[in-house]
């Protein structure tokens, strides 16, 4: 039997995910899936509260509103 996990199958070292509403909702969680298969984040959201995401994950990203 193998010991993989599913994130050892969808590792996304490497390569950017770009996440549009990353204040709430979906965005968030598929923010932080992204960030702990390993992807670098773009988050674009209204409110200013995608940060929140990152440090969950414990992830690092610029800051630039728009």
């Amino acid at each position: 039997m193998s010991t993989n996990t599913v994130l050892d199958r969808f590792r996304l070292d490497g390569k950017v995910a770009i996440v549009t509403g990353a204040s709430s909702g979906l965005g968030v969680a598929f923010g932080k899936a992204l960030a702990e298969a390993g992807a670098d984040l773009v988050l674009a959201a209204l409110l200013d509260q995608g940060a929140g995401v990152l440090e969950t994950v414990g992830a690092r990203s610029p800051s630039r509103p728009t």
